[in-house]
């Protein structure tokens, strides 16, 4: 994204922080001296472009929203903010800043935890594992602090922009009255919608942090309370989202019923929707077993669950390829292979990392002397690459691209532009001032230049 958010002052030779009423100044200064009416064409021979990019500028700028947009995000900003997608756009890097700030925190309290599970684990020291656990009760009270906050915060109104459409809409025929009613209704259904969705997230995140609670029991005395004790939380979770699943899946056999499926199409459904949360809820209860020494196997039969999600990706990946194989189209046909086989080579690097890192966890865990940093250490590389990328290079990237300032010294003291003075900013309409600056209007010379767009020369 272009972002000069100078060139369009520079135009009108006035600085960022000029008011409305000096960009007026300048604009009708400008245009009295490059007016195709009022300028000698001998003497300034490009006066029909100067004028076209002075009117072009003052169009951008004596707008106070446009203004805001440009000083943030230049003219491709502009642009973006009149179409129905680019007014989402505009303001896409610092929803992605805000993202990469989270990731940063998160894998930050990840690094620790798992610092701290190591060397307590390992014996390093003879902490609590109550003390262990402060990342995750961080973790807990800011999800919950921000679900408090969520479900205590105003909703906002209708903008008036919304309510000119649904006038609009009704032809006119509703009356004040009947729109504040329907206005009313739609704000009771957000906060209702809004409400139900706060507390179900609310509940889910109790039910987490009461996992965690019951875990560091289980961990500083084995013998105060059972594995399914343990587990409760967990498994009320997963039984949430199974009736979830279970609800959407029954809607969609409903429109799969009237759309004539094939019972083999009704079967692939019901295994997308369900097979993960079936092998979540399969490998808790392998480990709740196993904890208690309910079951006496080794830790590497517990995590089969863990291997067929390998064998359903490997699966689907080899199937998919040979669908594409049986493509008569033989462009498709290639890029589906070449896709497929990509897809594969990131599987292998992956997979061989995850389950390398599974089968050294269950080794320690079946009695091997290895020490939990060692076994742990794919992780914290893995976690510090992605804290580099998400903590430094991506914010820092989105930081320069959003500097304000476009200049930059040389070794002499010489402003060096960083973009070029051969930008001219065209698609926009001209302007009509209500008088021109000796008091006439001259609505016919403006019409005259009317529109154009950027040019690069």
């Amino acid at each position: 994204m272009d972002r000069n958010t100078v060139h369009l002052y520079e135009i009108l030779g006035v600085p960022k922080s000029s008011s409305q009423d000096d960009l007026k100044k300048a604009y009708r200064r400008l245009a009295l001296r490059y007016h195709p009416d009022k300028v000698n064409t001998a003497e300034v021979p490009d006066h029909e472009t100067r004028f076209r990019d002075i009117a072009a500028a003052y169009e951008v700028l004596s707008d106070p929203k446009k203004r805001q947009v440009y000083d943030k995000y230049g003219m491709m900003g502009v642009q973006m903010a009149g179409t129905e997608i680019g007014a989402r756009l505009v303001e896409i890097e610092s929803l992605l800043c805000a993202i990469f700030w989270v990731v940063s925190v998160l894998i930050i309290l990840a690094i620790i935890f798992l610092s701290f599970l190591t060397v307590r684990i390992d014996g390093r020291v003879n902490w609590s594992y109550t003390i262990v656990f402060i990342p995750l009760w961080i973790l807990d009270a800011v999800l919950i602090l921000a679900i408090l906050f969520q479900l205590t915060r105003p909703i906002d109104t209708d903008d008036e922009h919304q309510d000119n459409e649904h006038e609009h809409e009704d032809g006119g025929s509703t009356t004040a009255a009947d729109r504040e009613d329907r206005k009313k209704q739609k704000l009771q259904e957000r906060k209702r919608q809004r409400t139900v969705g706060t507390l179900f997230a609310l509940v889910n995140t109790l039910l987490f942090a009461a996992f965690h609670v019951l875990i560091v029991l289980k961990a500083n005395d084995p013998t105060s309370i059972s594995g399914p004790q343990v587990f409760a939380p967990y498994f009320a979770l997963e039984g949430i989202f199974f009736l979830l699943a279970l609800i959407q899946l029954a809607m969609a056999l409903r429109v799969a019923a009237t759309a004539e499926i094939s019972f083999a199409a009704k079967l692939a459904l019901v295994f997308e929707a369900l097979w993960w949360k079936v092998v979540r809820i399969v490998l808790a209860v392998l480990i709740m077993l196993r904890i208690d020494n309910t079951i006496n196997c080794s830790w590497g039969i517990v995590f089969i669950p863990l291997y067929v999600v390998g064998v359903k990706y490997f699966v689907q990946l080899v199937l998919g390829y040979r669908a594409f194989s049986r493509m008569q189209n033989v462009e498709m046909r290639q890029q589906g292979q070449a896709m497929m086989v990509a897809g594969l080579v990131v599987f292998l690097v992956v997979g061989a990392l995850v389950y390398s890192l599974i089968g050294l966890l269950a080794a320690k865990l079946d009695g091997h002397p290895y020490a939990a940093s060692k076994v742990l250490i794919p992780v914290f590389i893995v976690l510090s690459i992605l804290l580099c990328c998400c903590g430094c290079c991506l914010p820092c990237m989105l930081l320069a691209s959003g500097a304000a300032e476009d200049e930059v010294t040389g070794p002499e003291g010489a402003q060096i532009r960083l973009v070029s003075p051969n930008l001219r900013i065209e698609g926009a309409s001209t302007p009509e001032p209500s008088s021109s600056p000796t008091g006439d209007s001259s609505p016919s010379s403006t019409k005259r230049f009317g529109r154009s767009g950027i040019n690069r020369s």
